[in-house]
C-alpha cells in the first residue's frame, strides 16, 4: 500500500485557501510596508509646529504695501508661505503668472480687485480666491480704504519675494529707473512671468 495520501475534494479546497491565504498575508505585509515607508517619508517633509503671536511676525512696510511673515517657507519645510499683506489705494500689479506655484488670497478687510484667467472680480471682506499655477491674474486695490489680505503660496519661497522689495527700496528710490530694472530681476529669480497691464472694466 502506498504511504501516499489521497486527499479528499474538501481537504484540497481546505489547503488551497490556507495557501492563498497565506499570500495575502505576504501581500499585505508588503503593503504595509509600502505605506509605512510613505508614512516615513511624509513625516521626514512635514512642517514644524508654528505657534507665532501677533507682535512675533516679522512685517516690513515699504512703497504702497506692507508685509507680515506669518510662515515662511523654512518654517513649513517648503510646503507653504503664509503673508498678510495690506495695499493702500491705488496698489496694483501687472498681469502676470507663476509657472510652479499655486497662489490663494483670503481677504480680511477692504476690497481687493482682481483679473483671473480674463475675468474681472470684486472680493469684499470674508472672500477667497485660488489661483492655480500658470494661470493669469493680477491684484489691486481700487478702493478708497486700504485693504488686507492672506496670501498662501504652494509650494513656499516666493514670499521671499516681498524681502527682495524690502532691499531694493532701502537702497533704491522708486522714482530711479533701477528701481524698476531691480524689481523685475528678482521676479525672474521665482520664475514670474510678466503679461503685461490689465483691463480693470467690468
Amino acid at each position: 500500500m502506498s504511504g501516499t495520501k489521497n486527499f479528499t475534494r474538501r481537504e484540497m479546497l481546505a489547503a488551497a485557501a490556507f495557501s492563498a491565504l497565506g499570500f495575502a498575508g505576504c501581500e499585505r505585509t508588503f503593503e504595509t510596508r509600502t505605506k509605512s515607508e510613505k508614512a516615513a517619508e511624509q513625516d521626514k517633509n512635514k512642517a514644524d509646529i508654528i505657534a507665532r503671536k501677533a507682535d512675533e511676525a516679522e512685517s516690513f512696510a515699504f512703497d504702497d504695501f506692507s508685509v507680515k511673515f506669518l510662515a515662511s517657507s523654512e518654517d513649513t519645510n517648503g510646503i507653504f508661505g503664509l503673508i498678510e499683506t495690506t495695499e493702500i489705494p491705488g496698489f496694483k500689479t501687472p498681469l502676470h503668472r507663476h509657472n510652479h506655484m499655486d497662489e490663494s488670497f483670503y481677504v480680511l478687510g477692504g476690497v481687493l480687485t482682481m483679473q483671473i484667467a480674463g475675468r474681472n472680480y470684486e472680493f469684499s471682506a470674508g472672500s477667497y480666491a485660488y489661483v492655480p499655477r500658470g494661470t493669469p491674474h493680477a491684484q489691486g486695490n481700487f478702493g478708497t480704504v486700504p485693504i488686507k489680505t492672506l496670501i498662501t503660496v504652494t509650494p513656499g519661497g516666493f514670499e521671499q519675494f516681498f524681502r527682495d522689495r524690502v532691499r531694493i527700496s532701502q537702497t533704491i528710490k522708486p522714482d530711479n529707473p533701477e528701481y524698476i530694472k531691480k524689481g523685475i530681476e528678482a521676479l525672474m529669480k521665482y520664475d514670474i512671468e510678466i503679461l503685461g497691464d490689465w483691463n480693470t472694466e467690468k
